[in-house]
């Protein structure tokens, strides 16, 4: 009989606590949010009132990496903890959207798991009648955290925002955080929703001084001492620093750690940190490029420039990158092009994973709908990078090579 692998697994590691590292880990303190921690704080003061409950309204945005979820995680764990001194019943329910896409679907996990209720068979004007006579009966305040909130529809955020209408004028008992990027929050301002959004917070990408402070931070707490050097360490601050995208070098150093492991080694070192880098973003390993052809690695390219831009929104039109698409032809010596066969290739490019293509409405009073392209949790630099390390061994063997 062959012996169990994880009896015959070796406890030595570099992890101090590896679970510091993963995304469901909070942090005690948030490095350089110290300013917006004071915000959300003031702006959620006020759901601590003994005598009066009401509801707040409130907005997080910014891009990948930036420590949108970990503030609201905190912040709102700090709200309860402390309310629970107050003697006040307040609770906190974190949604994300990639598992729950509908109103429907939120509402019947808020009745299944604050109240243990089955939400099937009901609508959703029954279920938020259910909800709130609950919330009213067991004297409860809620904090609703809906992450990726650019996932659903406005009017379904709307819409549970709207339960607090079931309480009376002047009085709440549900309060709403949206945690969405920029391309998504400006689509929400083009909405009804805009004007129940009582405050918003948006995070800056951090600075290559940040990055380096809360990678510092994570090695101390996920790992032993001299077991990331520091040579080692800028490595990965190097890697994040240029998409000011945080959560980019913590799965590295996680990952890169893992890899340590695996080979018995009781340091990091740089050539793990190469490794690391290659499995993280798997959409965009090199051998996904090989096969694409120069008009949709040039597709690529064009979208990632805009994206990377200092202060550039975070989504960009088919109109916009087909005139940046047509100057990294021209660099490359290739005639472009029309814009139908380009719209074609970022298609290609959405179907593949590497980019986000959607067709949105144009707002609410307006009719028509247009186009956005964007990315999701991958830094543009990155996407920069890796299809200019293909584009650099490419060759153009035949005319065909060049179309799509």
């Amino acid at each position: 009989m062959s012996s169990n692998v994880f009896a015959n697994y070796s406890g030595d590691s570099v992890f101090r606590d590896r679970y510091t590292l993963t995304p469901e880990f909070v942090p005690p303190e948030m490095p350089c949010r110290e300013e917006e921690t004071n915000r959300m704080v003031e702006a959620l003061s006020i759901l601590l009132d003994p005598y009066r409950s009401v509801a707040v309204n409130f907005a997080i945005i910014g891009e990948a990496g930036v420590g949108k979820t970990t503030l609201a995680k905190l912040i709102t764990g700090h709200l309860q903890e402390y309310a629970l001194q107050q003697n006040i019943h307040l609770e906190v329910q974190y949604i994300n959207c990639h598992s729950f896409r509908t109103k429907t679907a939120i509402l019947r996990k808020l009745a299944n798991e604050k109240f243990a209720m089955h939400g099937r068979g009901f609508s959703d004007e029954e279920l938020m009648e259910m909800l709130a006579t609950r919330l009213d009966r067991e004297n409860k305040r809620l904090v609703l955290i809906i992450d990726e909130a650019g996932m659903l529809k406005a009017e379904d955020i709307l819409g549970l925002i709207h339960i607090n209408e079931l309480f009376g004028q002047g009085s709440g008992r549900m309060s709403t955080i949206a945690i969405t990027r920029i391309s998504d929050w400006m689509t929400m301002l083009d909405s009804h929703l805009s004007g129940r959004i009582q405050d918003k917070l948006e995070l800056e990408n951090y600075s290559r001084e940040q990055i380096e402070a809360i990678l510092r931070y994570r090695r101390k707490l996920g790992f032993f001492h001299d077991a990331f050097p520091d040579d080692v360490l800028n490595l990965v601050i190097d890697a994040s620093a240029s998409s000011g995208n945080a959560r980019h070098g913590i799965e590295i150093m996680l990952r890169a750690g893992m890899i340590a492991n695996t080979r018995r080694a009781k340091q990091v070192i740089p050539e793990f940190i190469r490794a690391a880098r290659n499995e993280i973003y798997a959409e965009l390993r090199p051998d996904i490029f090989l096969d694409l052809k120069f008009n949709e690695l040039a597709s690529a390219i064009a979208v990632g420039r805009i994206l990377s831009k200092k202060g550039a929104a975070s989504y960009t039109t088919i109109n916009e990158s087909f005139e940046v698409f047509k100057l990294v032809c021209d660099e490359n010596k290739i005639k472009p092009p029309g814009i139908a066969t380009y719209r074609n290739c970022i298609k290609e490019l959405s179907k593949l994973g590497i980019l986000v293509y959607k067709v949105k409405s144009v707002g609410a009073n307006t009719r028509g709908r247009h186009s956005i392209i964007g990315l999701m949790d991958i830094p543009a630099v990155i996407l920069i990078e890796r299809v200019q390390e293909v584009m650099r061994n490419y060759q153009l063997k035949s005319p065909s090579n060049s179309s799509t």
